[in-house]
C-alpha cells in the first residue's frame, strides 16, 4: 500500500496542502503522524478526498459532508445514497429559490433599464426621472454571489 507525504497527496489530488490541513483540522481527513512528526496518508485519503470534492459540488457544507463519510467509510452505499437523497433535495430547493431571485431582480432591472432609456428630465434626479423607482418594488436582491448560511463556523468559507 503507497503512503503519501502532505505534499505529494496533495499534488496527486490536485489540491493545496493548506486545504488537506484544512480538511484535518476540521475531521474530515484524518493523518497518521511519522516518528519524526510529517503527516501520512494511505490510498484510502484519495478515495476520501475524491468523496469529499464530490459533495462539496454538490454545495453541502463540511458538516453534512462530516456526516456522510461516517456512512461512506462503513461501505454501505445504500445508506450513504439514503442520507445524501434529502440533502440534494434541499440543494434543490435552495437553488430553486435563488433562481427565483434572480428572475425578480432581472425583471426590476429591466424595468429599470427601460425606463433609463426614454428621455431624461432637464432637471436634477428626482421621482419620475428613472434613476430612483417611484413605486416600492419590494424586496430586492442586492447580493449577486451565492448566500451560504455559516454552517461551518466559517461565513463564506471556500474551501
Amino acid at each position: 500500500m503507497s503512503t503519501y507525504r502532505i505534499s505529494e497527496l496533495a499534488r496527486r489530488c490536485g489540491l493545496p496542502a493548506s486545504t488537506l490541513r484544512f480538511y484535518e483540522q476540521a475531521g474530515l481527513l484524518p493523518a497518521a503522524r511519522t516518528g519524526s512528526g510529517y503527516r501520512v496518508y494511505g490510498e484510502e485519503a484519495v478515495a476520501r478526498l475524491e468523496f469529499i470534492g464530490a459533495a462539496k459540488q454538490l454545495g453541502l457544507s463540511l458538516e453534512q459532508i462530516r456526516e456522510l463519510l461516517g456512512a461512506w467509510e462503513a461501505g454501505a452505499c445504500a445508506t450513504v445514497r439514503q442520507r445524501l437523497r434529502p440533502l440534494v433535495a434541499e440543494r434543490i430547493a435552495e437553488a430553486q429559490q435563488r433562481i427565483a431571485e434572480l428572475s425578480a431582480f432581472t425583471a426590476h432591472l429591466t424595468a429599470v433599464h427601460q425606463e433609463l432609456g426614454g428621455p431624461a428630465p432637464a432637471a436634477a434626479c428626482g421621482p419620475g426621472c428613472g434613476c430612483v423607482p417611484t413605486q416600492p418594488t419590494g424586496p430586492v436582491l442586492m447580493e449577486l454571489t451565492w448566500p451560504r448560511p455559516a454552517r461551518d463556523g466559517v461565513a463564506g468559507a471556500a474551501r
